[in-house]
């Protein structure tokens, strides 16, 4: 009796370990793999003149064709002036729209410094502009702290504007 027992909990031990789940399930010819995974890399884009931006990444998932590439765990450096963390940054196909999510964190150096705190931050190639329509939590170089919900920036100029400060205050 033991043995049958025994011989019935493995056999269902063994039915229920086999299970597919419904990720499993799908056939491999219509899921979409990425083209190239990497994990602990190191990722240099530059164009132009400007400064190399330099990213590492717990986790970089690239995709060909119109498809975004996904960095998990990513910090990233431009020269000594800027530099920002987020927990996965979702880069469009061209490079031209950057979403940061996750814990952002957005730092410019320099004279006319600034620290850019969020959960969500969007940035456009096209006008080098920094916005998030979330809460944002941003230090400039001189101690003052804003807290505000909605933020838009064009960083090279030193241009900040904020829908809806809920925390602090700005000398003109």
């Amino acid at each position: 009796m033991a043995c049958l027992l025994l011989y019935v909990l493995l056999l269902v031990f063994i039915c229920v370990s086999c299970t597919k789940t419904a990720a499993e399930s799908v056939p491999i010819g219509e899921r979409e793999l990425p083209d190239m995974e990497m994990r602990n890399a190191t990722y240099t884009l530059a164009r132009g003149s400007d400064e190399p931006l330099v990213m590492q990444a717990a986790a970089i998932t690239i995709y060909k064709g119109n498809r975004d590439t996904v960095l998990e765990g990513v910090t990233f450096r431009q020269g000594s002036d800027l530099s920002g963390s987020a927990d996965l940054a979702t880069v469009n196909s061209d490079n031209t729209r950057a979403e940061l999510s996750g814990n952002v964190t957005l730092v410019k150096t320099g004279d006319d410094g600034i620290t850019v705190k969020a959960g969500n931050l969007v940035w456009n190639k096209d006008d080098n502009s920094v916005f998030c329509e979330g809460e944002v939590l941003v230090t400039y170089g001189d101690g003052t702290v804003i807290r505000a919900i909605g933020f838009s920036g064009l960083p090279d100029e030193s241009l900040y504007e904020f829908s809806t400060i809920l925390e602090g205050r700005l000398e003109e």
